[in-house]
């Protein structure tokens, strides 16, 4: 039984590469104006432009642990599990938007990616919310909702 976890302990050691040798800043990508953007590499803000789609699409885990919003950007710092593969991050926003002063549209942050490994990895996502905005008008107000919170950010487009 000792063996047994011996065994499993060196074979979790082995099955993930090191920080060192699985970032490398020639494959590190990031396009703001893309709906997806992804990127391996230490202390690299993440740059999303926000879309509207299926809130519902297949993620895997991503938690939120912080967010504030200033003028038309979000800025989420999110955490995960990794360290292997590339993750790749999409900021949708549901087609629906709920009758209420102010309106209230639900967004999600889907998270794709193989990794199997198991390093916390925290990032910091800059997101472009102006396909969020109720009207494209200065002063419009709407009220963001992350699937799974209660909270809401208020979102208020500006020029």
């Amino acid at each position: 039984m000792k063996n047994l976890f011996i065994f499993l302990g060196i074979c979790s050691l082995l099955g993930c590469k090191t920080k060192q040798h699985s970032t490398s800043n020639a494959d590190d990508s990031s396009s703001i104006g893309n709906e997806t953007a992804s990127v391996e590499g230490p202390e690299s803000a993440i740059e999303l432009v926000a879309v509207i789609g299926d809130t519902d699409a297949e993620s895997k885990p991503v938690q939120v642990l912080k967010s504030k919003i200033e003028g038309n950007l979000l800025f989420l710092t999110i955490g995960y599990s990794g360290g292997c593969a590339e993750h790749a991050f999409t900021f949708v926003g549901s087609n629906m938007i709920a009758k209420s002063l102010p309106p209230i549209r639900n967004v999600n942050l889907l998270h794709d990616t193989d990794d199997t490994c198991r390093e916390y990895i925290e990032k910091e996502l800059v997101i472009d919310l102006t396909a969020l905005a109720y009207k494209q008008e200065a002063g419009s107000q709407i009220k963001l909702s992350y699937k799974g919170s209660k909270e809401y950010l208020l979102y208020t487009y500006e020029d």
